[in-house]
């Protein structure tokens, strides 16, 4: 397809804000204000975040300081990293709704679905249900102010935790409104099928006794080995496979056949294997030991979504097998995982693509899952839902 100047419906599926440090005292239930998670200076002069009075294990300041460091050179990068001020990194289409409508404006995209950052970090080192969803109706409250003038271009997404499924289907339910383990999340599914909403599995940080890359316990960062979190962020989509592979094993599609999946930040250029190796041992012996009715893959193209990377340059034939109606693509604006030059990069995607596919891709895609009335140049067709 011909991409110059965009004149097709752009929507990125995956962007993020980097929340105030304070918006969870700001915005939770009054019971849990004093205990609330808070970004506050340590007394090194590096920012820390707080969980229920206690610093974080996992978020480092480091951490902290290089959230926003998208399109920063190597040398800003480790300055940023280093000196792990949190509110001082964070650019501001990262934090202020207007100018990340500019940013929009600049890149001729027309909405981008927006997801938190430090929401995928502590939930990792939160042991009590009440307290994570507490956190999560904060943040949701929050979400909803920061989109609500964009006219429908900047889209909320809901934070929800799974530590209490009857709980995160009210919460879904109200924020519409306004890891798949097993069966006893189907409350949160069927509230997800009912509304017509897609649940989206995104990368983030795992407890260490689950997380693979801590499966080699000599390696650490940054003293012991320099390239830790090169390997870190390499097997990022470990994780999400196998959360993805559990709606599967459990017959989850079977129970809830008009449930939307969306799988986020781990790139798409494996899901042609993925398919093929599940569709693989699904015909072999194990076949009877299986709780689905149907191969993978009428699943996956029945009623699941995927996002990828624009520099992903062997994903269009995997686009012609999947099917070109599954696939979105995404930012991750501000992190640093990814480069600036996004927009390059997706215009040499959909040009590898058939012109009909590659408008898929580039918006219709997502405008159609999530229900979204804008249309190409940013133009809204409704106000905000």
């Amino acid at each position: 397809m011909e991409p110059t100047g965009m004149k097709e419906l752009v929507i990125d599926a995956d962007g993020h804000v980097l929340e105030p440090p304070d918006v969870w005292e700001r915005y939770i239930d009054p019971a849990y204000r004093a205990r609330a998670i808070r970004v506050r200076r340590g007394a090194d002069g590096r920012d820390l975040l707080e969980i229920d009075g206690r610093p974080a294990s996992l978020t480092t300041p480091e951490m902290l300081g290089g959230f926003g460091g998208m399109g920063k050179t190597m040398e800003e990068l480790a300055h940023a990293c280093l000196a792990g001020r949190y509110a001082e990194s964070a650019p501001a289409a990262a934090v202020d709704p207007a100018a990340r409508l500019a940013l929009l404006d600049r890149d001729g995209i027309d909405a981008a679905i927006l997801y938190p950052s430090l929401g995928l970090q502590w939930e990792a080192e939160v042991a009590d249900p009440a307290y994570a969803l507490a956190h999560c109706r904060a943040y949701n409250r929050w979400i909803e102010e920061f989109a609500a003038g964009s006219g429908g271009r900047l889209v909320p997404i809901a934070h929800l935790s799974l530590g209490d499924p009857h709980e995160a289907a009210r919460e879904l339910r109200r924020a519409v409104g306004a890891g798949a383990r097993d069966p006893a999340h189907d409350p949160l599914w069927a509230e997800a099928q009912a509304l017509d909403v897609p649940i989206a599995i995104h990368t983030g940080i795992d407890p260490p006794g689950r997380s693979l890359h801590h499966r080699f316990t000599g390696l650490s960062w940054p003293e012991d080995v320099p390239a830790g979190i090169w390997y870190l962020e390499l097997l990022f989509p470990q994780a999400v496979q196998q959360a993805f592979s559990t709606f599967f094993l459990y017959g989850t599609f079977d129970r809830f056949p008009r449930l939307k999946l969306v799988v986020l930040e781990s790139g798409a250029g494996w899901l042609g294997f993925w398919v093929d190796r599940m569709d693989a041992l699904a015909r072999g012996a194990l076949r009877v030991t299986l709780p689905f009715s149907e191969l993978p893959s009428t699943y996956v193209r029945r009623q699941c979504w995927i996002s990828a990377d624009p520099d992903e340059r062997a994903l269009p034939p995997i686009i012609g097998y999947v099917g070109d109606d599954r696939f979105l693509w995404a930012t991750d604006y501000p992190h640093s995982d990814h480069d600036a030059g996004y927009m390059e990069e997706l215009r040499e995607l959909a040009a590898a693509l058939p012109p009909a596919s590659g408008a898929r891709l580039l918006g219709e895609n997502a405008a159609q899952l999530y229900g979204l009335a804008v249309s190409g140049g940013g133009r809204s067709r409704s106000s905000d839902r």
